[in-house]
């Protein structure tokens, strides 16, 4: 039998119980606008205003809840939501784990009234073109025991802001801002990060990282400075190892090499991994790599980073990233935060034991029980079950707020003896 009206309300009352950790502290406006906001995204699978207005039933005018979500989107975000959904990260992810760091596009080529919309590379399709649209920058790290994706940093920005200077700037002040919270990670990189700056900003902030490096790369290795390539060509696997790639477990040969990559000429390991495709791969990191295991480790935790493009792409299909209406920049970033906290909502659920009955109830309703522990990626099961169940609730979320009232509402006179 299914208790769909108990899991209705349970599942409310997760969601409200979130969005109030999430906006503790900050002004009453502000507590009830994260609630419709996080709740209008899980209810709806979707980042548009007015789908929201039709999940929150309120008892007045759609046109009017859209622009209370519009207008309040546009002012500045209190500083305890951002510092509440950090900490709420912290007790969920590995914080000596592995953390990734890449780039991703939103695309708007049909955009006319969008602010200071730029010129980005369209990475899906076959050709690269460069389209209208906006850079986005996110900072990921992995659940402890279902090893999901969950944001720690995002932000949407353009070429065209005043006062912009790069991309990288904006990699690198992201990173500040994680350093504290994750001092002990290990930030992993893809072949877009292979540069010097990169390599000294993070041996300047002592932190441990791994790159996987490009074919233009040049090395210092027995005295003489070479291309990565002629060095990787002149070695071959050293032990045997098994990673997981493209979907299935594949047998692999690793060999660790010592090599310094710019002219701090500080020591690095350069790992090469043999057998998965035609061109062999290279990683570089100043992690201590002293055995087989270590080396391992390093190989492994840049395979987990296919998992930031998967949290992208269920980002992008399942909750609509790329269909943003809202103009302004500001409002983007602030509805971008709220989808991560949408996220973020949905990992807490997988990292539920199964024995839990939101859970259950949550992954029946997506019949995604009974192959659970085939499935890596379970965003996309239990995102698809909160929609279903939220989709029979009859009234928002309104009504959960206690409305303050005066204690005496009729007419009185003091007597006065």
């Amino acid at each position: 039998m299914k208790h769909s009206t108990t899991d209705t309300y349970q599942l409310k009352r997760e969601v409200l119980t979130f969005s109030a950790r999430m906006s503790a502290g900050a002004p009453r406006d502000w507590q009830k606008f994260t609630a419709d906001m996080v709740y209008g995204a899980l209810s709806t699978g979707s980042c548009i205003l007015s789908r929201f207005a039709d999940a929150l039933k309120e008892n007045i005018h759609k046109k009017n809840t859209v622009e209370r979500l519009a207008r309040k989107l546009t002012g500045d975000m209190p500083p305890q939501i951002k510092a509440n959904y950090l900490s709420f990260v912290r007790e969920m992810v590995d914080t000596t784990g592995p953390v990734f760091v890449d780039d991703t596009d939103i695309i708007k080529p049909y955009g006319k009234a969008f602010e200071n919309m730029g010129r980005v590379r369209d990475g899906s399709s076959l050709n690269g073109s460069i389209v209208q649209g906006y850079h986005v920058t996110e900072i990921t790290a992995l659940s402890r025991n279902t090893r999901q994706p969950v944001s720690l940093y995002s932000h949407i920005h353009s070429a065209r802001e005043e006062n912009y200077t790069s991309v990288n700037d904006i990699t690198f002040q992201a990173l500040e801002g994680t350093f504290g919270h994750f001092p002990q990670a290990t930030y992993v990189f893809d072949r877009y990060y292979d540069m010097n700056k990169l390599f000294t900003f993070m041996h300047r902030h002592n932190k441990q990282f791994i790159v996987r490096i490009t074919e233009k790369r040049k090395l210092f290795f027995k005295g003489k400075w070479l291309k990565s390539a002629t060095l990787r060509d002149s070695y071959k696997g050293k032990f045997k190892c098994s990673v997981h790639f493209n979907g299935k477990d594949t047998e692999c040969w690793v060999t660790c090499v010592n090599v310094q990559a710019t002219e701090s000429k500080r020591w690095l390991k350069l790992v090469l991994v043999y057998g998965l495709s035609a061109t062999p791969m290279m990683l570089l990191t100043n992690r201590a790599v002293n055995s087989k295991a270590d080396a391992l480790r390093v190989v492994r935790m840049y395979f987990m980073r296919w998992r930031i493009e998967e949290y992208f792409r269920f980002k992008k299909q399942h909750l609509g990233f790329e269909n943003l209406r809202v103009r302004t920049l500001k409002a983007m970033n602030n509805l971008n935060r709220f989808l991560s906290m949408a996220i973020g909502l949905l990992c807490a659920q997988a990292e539920k034991q199964r024995s839990s009955k939101l859970r259950s109830a949550v992954m029946r309703e997506a019949n995604g029980q009974r192959n659970e522990h085939n499935i890596a990626f379970l965003l996309y099961r239990i995102g698809l079950g909160v929609i279903r169940i939220l989709a029979r609730a009859r009234t928002g979320i309104r009504k959960w707020f206690h409305i303050g009232r005066p204690k005496y509402r009729q007419l009185s006179f003091p007597l006065l003896c």
